[in-house]
């Protein structure tokens, strides 16, 4: 087995490819490589970003390849999630105090928080022919988790030409397939109540695993305690029990939807969109302590929780 660590879209990056030879060792050398390309091309923290050149002009001809996919993969989710999770709440989040990277972020930013409008995501114009992306006056994306489980698909699916890979994008993590024993990945579940502690193992073959929450990239604003999580129907962040949340699917922005469905809704109504969708399974860590699960997680952790 062979891994690379690195940085990329403001999170640490894990890269893993199992076969133990410098073919190996050559292709995880390209993986940060893979991940600037895409940073440069997705991220809303790069003012010369084709992402917020997007946004300043209200649009993009002949969009690069990433920006297309993934902008296309938001309006899907949109879709999908009955607009529960959406590309257009650059500007909530941002009047949320989020107007820069997490690791730049006061622990107290002065002023109050006003809800911010969110805009109608049905109203962005795609043309396949040409590739273009038509905003609507005013509209702004920020691609945020849908990009990076996007961009660990697709590092996950590169790497597989060479072997069994798993890429870990801050917490998105996808695998290309079985070990190269035939053994599953070993996966564990952060415990977001005890610092470096797992709550244990997910064992999975392929696909992905996604976990949103609120208790890392969280911060203070006119004395109100604020996360990225925005719900479009306030345009605020997220008010619920659901600590964490995390799921497995069968690609990284389908993970990383219903895991932000599931925060969003709370853990009652949540857990009854999980289990209404037979292709996913989840866990949800609450406020309280309590750890929830849909059924199907039964499937894939290494043993029964207590």
């Amino acid at each position: 087995m062979r891994t690379l660590e690195f940085r990329a879209m403001g999170c640490h990056m894990l890269a893993a490819l199992d076969r133990d030879d410098a073919e190996a060792d050559a292709q995880l050398a390209a993986v940060p490589e893979w991940f600037e390309e895409w940073e440069q091309q997705l991220s809303r923290f790069r003012p010369d970003s084709d992402l917020m050149r997007m946004n300043a002009a209200g649009g993009v001809t002949n969009a690069p390849p990433a920006l297309w996919a993934v902008v296309r993969s938001a309006l899907q989710a949109a879709r999908e999630s009955a607009g529960l999770v959406q590309p257009t709440l650059l500007d909530a989040l941002v009047a949320a105090g989020y107007d820069r990277t997490f690791a730049e972020l006061a622990p107290e930013r002065s002023a109050r928080v006003q809800p911010a409008a969110t805009a109608d995501w049905r109203a962005i114009k795609l043309d396949a022919k040409s590739h273009s992306i038509t905003l609507p006056a005013g509209v702004h994306l920020d691609l945020g988790g849908v990009a990076k489980g996007w961009t660990a698909d697709q590092a996950a699916r590169r790497l597989a030409a060479s072997g069994p890979a798993l890429i870990d994008a801050g917490g998105d993590i996808a695998v290309s397939g079985p070990m190269a024993d035939g053994a599953t990945w070993p996966i564990a579940i952060a415990n977001p109540l005890v610092l470096d502690a797992s709550l244990g193992n997910l064992m999975l073959v392929r696909g992905a695993v996604a976990t949103s929450g609120r208790d890392y990239r969280r911060w203070q604003k006119g004395g109100v305690a604020q996360h990225h999580i925005i719900d479009p129907r306030t345009g605020q962040p997220a008010q619920t029990d659901v600590l964490t949340a995390t799921i497995i699917a069968a690609d990284g922005p389908t993970a990383e939807v219903a895991a932000k469905v599931a925060l969003i809704l709370g853990s009652r109504a949540g857990m009854v969109w999980l289990e209404e969708r037979p292709t996913l399974a989840g866990l949800l860590v609450l406020e309280d302590g309590r750890v929830l699960q849909s059924h199907r997680m039964d499937i894939y952790l290494e043993a029964p929780m207590a």
